[in-house]
């Protein structure tokens, strides 16, 4: 996507911020709100940071040898708080750009979230690790609409959201579907949802190889 948005397509450039934007505003929102700012001018900061990263042509910096992406946001999200907040909501409405944002969901997240007393800083990294463990969830769901009924049902097993409610006997007499061939389905989706998610990671690093994508990893879970 970053590479898109240097390239010489205008459109290309627009749906590539597009996505970059829905698949991680959340933790830019979270780190806005969490820094003292109402929801609506929180909601008007993040949609004016976005269009200063277009406009400004702020990604065309992002070398991928400097570091993280999140972290390259996250420098990116501060200055702008730093030197921009005033004109945020102005930015925003002469923008051409809109990204979709549900703040409804955001700030119910938010109020979740706001029970703790992490730090900006700290809640922007919680965010971006659930972000790419929603986004992962999401491509390896699009993967099985074929096997939709079945995916929602096994999904509890993968051990991320809630816990089963049902026991693997339940849903085989539901389905008609032999224990045995449910746990080895639930054991096909892990292996699929890991090689996604290690693809999501990678993507986001200066150097994806195996080892760096596990301790980055390991250092999302331990923001979660």
């Amino acid at each position: 996507m970053v590479h898109q948005l240097q390239g010489p397509d205008e459109i290309k450039a627009e749906e590539a911020l597009a996505l970059l934007c829905e698949t991680y505003w959340h933790p830019i929102y979270a780190f806005i709100r969490r820094s003292g700012i109402k929801p609506h001018d929180a909601e008007d900061l993040a949609q004016g940071f976005f269009f200063h990263l277009f406009s400004h042509n702020s990604l065309a910096t992002a070398d991928q040898g400097k570091g993280k992406l999140r972290t390259f946001l996250l420098a990116c999200l501060k200055n702008y708080l730093g030197n921009e907040r005033d004109r945020a909501a102005a930015q925003k409405r002469g923008a051409s750009l809109m990204v979709s944002m549900d703040v409804e969901l955001a700030e119910t997240l938010y109020r979740d979230e706001s029970l703790n007393d992490d730090s900006p800083d700290r809640l922007f990294q919680r965010r971006w690790a659930l972000s790419v463990l929603e986004t992962s969830m999401s491509l390896l769901a699009a993967q099985y609409q074929h096997k939709e009924k079945i995916f929602i049902e096994l999904r509890p097993f993968l051990g991320f959201g809630s816990k089963p409610e049902k026991s693997y006997e339940k849903i085989s007499e539901e389905l008609g579907i032999p224990v045995g061939t449910l746990k080895n389905q639930v054991h096909r989706l892990r292996d699929r949802w890991r090689d996604i998610l290690f693809e999501q990671v990678g993507m986001t690093l200066e150097d994806p190889s195996p080892e760096n994508i596990r301790n980055e990893l390991q250092e999302l879970r331990g923001c979660v």
